[in-house]
């Protein structure tokens, strides 16, 4: 496709239609609605062959597992608890039943840990395989976490490490062994939201702008700062960088690579104190920079500008320039 999925989200938007329930629709993690008993998140997110993994080194339990964090991940973005969720999947000829069998119990291990019951689904036939997952969790914030909400003068944070699943799919990829990489093969193949100190950061109320980390942090964050039409002034010094990709000389994919699922979020500097008690009872949290006036996303190295060649994964092709 001659277009970038971030435009094609773009021109899609106009085909969503907003109502008194639907608080938050196309542009965000989830989207939410308000139904009989309280107010709901919903998402979908799909798993291709050839596109998100390869059977050659994912095996389809791990598929499975992936599936269903990846969801999880937006559910609690957007500040929900996960209930329930539907899964369709396309089956190609060549695989079998015990394989479709692994991929279940994958979900089903993924989703025990926060009681979340399959419905129900599809089954298709398929060239290729992949999964569909749509979720649905209800919400435990007074609002909901959006991309829109992030305001000026708030300081941008992160959780945990990033770029260790993007170097743990360089590693599969080639096919290479490296003694104290197991941390980022795990972070790709059964990657986790940092459910824990989520929990932290609803309890005490900290943000109202989130969003994981699936794309990179760079083409992510610009995103978070498009819906909430701001800029993001970012401190390269300060992003929480593997040692295992500085020793490599790969800190890039801190900034660039996706699929590790932490959490990125704004928050007020009132809320700083409550942040650094969180760091110092051991949770993974750095503050990587400032929101500000204007658009986009500008990162810093010793206080001077640098320009970034590269942002994170998108789907399909960049659009002519004009």
């Amino acid at each position: 496709m001659e277009i970038s999925e971030n435009n094609l989200i773009k021109k899609l938007k106009k085909f969503g239609k907003t109502s008194d329930n639907v608080l938050r629709g196309i542009g965000d993690d989830g989207a939410v609605v308000t139904m009989s008993g309280g107010q709901y998140v919903l998402v979908q997110d799909a798993m291709v062959e050839h596109v998100h993994f390869e059977f050659s080194f994912l095996d389809p339990y791990y598929v499975g597992k992936k599936a269903i964090a990846v969801n999880v991940s937006d559910i609690l973005a957007m500040g929900a608890l996960p209930l329930y969720f539907l899964v369709t999947i396309g089956v190609p000829a060549r695989m079998s039943s015990p394989d479709i069998e692994r991929l279940y119990k994958g979900m089903k291990d993924a989703s025990r840990a926060l009681n979340i019951i399959l419905l129900g689904g599809d089954t298709v036939g398929a060239d290729s395989f992949f999964i569909d997952v749509s979720m649905v969790g209800k919400l435990v914030t007074k609002k909901y976490l959006g991309r829109d909400k992030a305001q000026e003068g708030d300081l941008i944070a992160v959780t945990g490490y990033l770029g260790e699943a993007a170097y743990g799919l360089h590693l599969l990829q080639k096919g290479i062994t490296e003694t104290g990489s197991g941390k980022c093969l795990k972070r790709f193949m059964d990657p986790r939201s940092p459910y824990t100190l989520w929990k932290e950061l609803i309890k005490h109320d900290i943000t109202v702008a989130m969003m994981d980390i699936s794309d990179g942090l760079i083409i992510d964050l610009e995103r978070m700062m498009a819906e909430s039409k701001k800029t993001a002034r970012l401190d390269l010094e300060n992003i929480p960088v593997p040692a295992i990709l500085r020793k490599k000389g790969m800190e890039k994919l801190a900034l660039t690579g996706g699929e590790d699922y932490q959490l990125l979020f704004t928050f007020p500097q009132k809320k700083l104190p409550q942040v650094k008690r969180l760091q110092r009872e051991g949770h993974k949290i750095s503050v990587i920079g400032k929101v500000a006036k204007g658009k986009g996303v500008k990162v810093f190295k010793n206080g001077k500008e640098i320009l970034l060649t590269e942002k994170g994964y998108q789907h399909f092709n960049e659009e002519p320039h004009e």
